[in-house]
C-alpha cells in the first residue's frame, strides 16, 4: 500500500516534513495547500509536488490522497481536521493540537466518528535515546521517580508572522517549543501531570505572545517536576532531567533546527555510571512510518489525539495558573 499525502501549510516545518515523507517507505507526497495560491504553486514547484490547491473542499476531494499532514496556523487547526475526517482522510496535526480544550474534544470526536486515525507532531516520542529513557524508568532502572526537570532556552529565530495575528497562534513560546517537553515528560514517566502553578511573561503590544514560562508540576505517581522554557536566551541549555530513588537520568532535547540533536542518554547510580549512544535519526521520517503503520496495520500512533488533549490542558493550565497567580488542578 503506498500512501498518498497532502501537507496543509507551506512554512518552515514542512520544509523539513516534505523530504521525510518523500524518504519514509510506502510514501508519497500528493499535493500541498496553502491560502495563498501563488504560495502553494511555488512550494510545490520547489518540491516537486503534483498539484497545489487554495481550496481545502477541493483539496479533500482528490482521491490520490489518503492522509493529511495538518501544519497551518494553531487556531486553523481544529476545523481542517473535522472536514478532512468527514471527508474520510487521516490527519497527522502538528503541535499544538488546538488552542482550547473544546476544539480537541471536537477533533478526536470527528476522527472517532468518521473511522479515520488522528496522530500529533510530537517527533521527540520517536528518537530512540527518549524510547529507552522510558523503557529504564517504566522497568524500575531509577528507582521511584521522584523530580523532573527539563527546559528549553531559545533566542527568537523569527517567529512565524501569524504569531502576532490575533487569535491565531494561542501561545508563544510554550506553543512553539515548550509543549514538545510537556509531552516528553509525559511521555518518559508514563504518569499524567495532577496539579501546575506556573509565572507566564508577559505579553505587550510588540510582543503578543508569552516569552518565558517557569512551572511546577505536580504528577499523579507522586512525582514532581520543573520546567523552563525561555525564548529570550541566547545561551541556554536544552535539557531533561530525571532523579529517581535508585539513580538519575541525564539528556537533551535539542531539536534540528539549532543545535542539533545529542543521540546520547546517561545514568548514574550509586555504583555506575552508564553512558548510552545511539544513532542519528531523521525524526520526522520515523513519524511519518509510524503513521503509515497504523493505516496499513492498525493501531494507534505514537502520539495521538488523547496526547494532543493532555498537552493542552497542561499548557492551559500553565497560563492561567500565571493569569490567576495560584495553582491549578488538571481537569478539575
Amino acid at each position: 500500500m503506498r500512501i498518498g499525502w497532502a501537507i496543509i501549510g507551506t512554512g518552515r516545518v514542512n520544509k523539513k516534513m516534505v523530504p521525510a515523507m518523500k524518504a519514509a517507505k510506502n510514501s508519497q507526497v500528493v499535493a500541498v495547500l496553502s491560502r495563498e495560491k501563488d504560495r502553494a504553486v511555488a512550494f510545490a514547484a520547489e518540491h516537486g509536488i503534483e498539484r497545489a490547491y487554495d481550496s481545502l473542499d477541493e483539496l479533500l476531494r482528490d482521491p490520490q490522497i489518503d492522509a493529511i499532514y495538518i501544519a497551518s496556523p494553531n487556531a486553523l487547526h481544529a476545523s481542517q481536521t473535522i472536514k478532512a475526517a468527514e471527508a474520510g482522510k487521516h490527519v497527522l496535526c502538528e503541535k499544538p493540537m488546538a488552542p482550547s480544550l473544546a476544539e480537541c474534544h471536537c477533533m478526536i470526536d470527528a476522527c472517532e466518528r468518521y473511522g479515520v486515525k488522528l496522530g500529533i507532531g510530537f517527533q521527540y516520542r520517536q528518537y530512540p535515546a527518549k524510547q529507552k529513557a522510558r523503557e529504564i524508568v517504566a522497568a524500575g532502572g531509577l528507582g521511584r521517580v521522584l523530580f523532573a526537570d527539563i527546559k528549553v532556552e531559545i533566542t527568537d529565530r523569527g517567529m512565524p508572522a501569524w504569531y502576532s495575528e490575533p487569535g491565531m497562534a494561542g501561545g508563544g513560546i510554550t506553543y512553539l517549543a515548550g509543549v514538545h517537553r510537556i509531552d516528553l515528560l509525559r511521555f518518559l514517566l508514563g504518569a499524567e501531570v495532577e496539579e501546575v502553578s506556573a509565572f507566564v511573561g508577559a505579553q505587550t503590544p510588540g510582543c503578543p505572545y508569552e516569552e518565558v514560562v517557569v512551572g511546577i508540576l505536580r504528577f499523579a505517581n507522586g512525582a514532581h517536576g520543573t520546567l523552563h522554557f525561555g525564548l529570550n536566551i541566547p545561551h541556554g541549555t536544552n535539557r531533561v532531567e530525571l532523579h529517581g530513588s535508585s539513580g538519575s537520568l541525564f539528556g537533551d532535547t535539542n531539536s534540528p533546527w539549532w543545535d542539533g540533536y545529542s543521540p546520547e542518554l546517561l545514568v548514574k547510580s550509586d555504583t555506575v555510571t552508564t553512558r548510552y549512544q545511539f544513532q542519528q535519526t531523521d525524526a520526522y521520517r520515523d513519524e511519518i512510518e509510524d503513521f503509515n503503520r497504523c493505516l496499513e496495520g492498525g493501531g494507534q500512533p505514537l502520539a495521538t489525539g488523547i496526547d494532543g488533549l493532555r498537552a493542552a490542558e497542561i499548557s492551559l493550565a500553565l497560563f492561567e495558573s500565571g493569569r490567576q497567580g495560584k495553582a491549578m488542578r488538571i481537569g478539575a
